[in-house]
């Protein structure tokens, strides 16, 4: 197992603050989510090794996230499955991944994001109730365990939100997984 790297924690905050700033100045709107973006909603923070923003952005206005990354030293690669994420690199930051929002949900989890201060930077994070249901549309193991610490941590969450858009992309089921798992790890603490 490799050692500790204590100077991870702060090349992922530079690698936040260096694409919130280039995002800032091409007037995109973005918000934090992932997993930086759930240790905003849980006691005890969890390792990431990325970045995580959502974006609303039109294809025009990819075309310009990616020339203003590629002026920053960085190198973007589109990656298209169900979704369009631009996956950014550059030899001395964390890797970057930039979701463009396709869906409904995705621009109103946007257009409901809170501000938050990182180191003097006034930053979009997605609500708790949104960063649930993009980490249960997800569906990986660490996901629910993300999940499970958010409902442990906040507490009263909008249940009726998250069913919804869960009922809509038809993952109904995960919702009751995740607060199972909960209720699990709760449990054993």
């Amino acid at each position: 197992m490799p050692a500790h790297d204590p100077s991870a924690s702060s090349r992922l905050v530079d690698a936040l603050l260096a694409a919130h700033e280039i995002l800032a100045a091409a007037n995109i709107r973005h918000a934090l989510l992932g997993g930086i973006a759930a240790n905003f909603y849980r006691r005890e923070p969890r390792a990431t090794r990325d970045v995580d923003f959502a974006v609303l952005a039109t294809p025009a206005d990819v075309v310009t996230i990616v020339e203003a990354f590629r002026r920053k030293g960085w190198s973007p690669e589109v990656r298209t499955n169900k979704t369009e994420v631009l996956r950014l690199a550059r030899k001395d930051y964390p890797r970057v991944d930039i979701l463009v929002a396709g869906t409904s949900f995705e621009e109103s989890a946007l257009g409901r994001a809170a501000k938050i201060v990182v180191e003097g930077a006034e930053i979009l994070v997605v609500t708790p109730e949104d960063l649930v249901v993009y980490k249960l549309i997800a569906g990986r193991a660490q996901d629910y365990e993300a999940v499970a610490a958010i409902i442990n941590t906040m507490g009263e969450l909008d249940a009726a939100y998250i069913e919804g858009w869960l009922e809509q992309f038809g993952m109904s089921d995960r919702w009751a997984r995740a607060k199972e798992e909960a209720a699990r790890l709760a449990a054993e603490e």
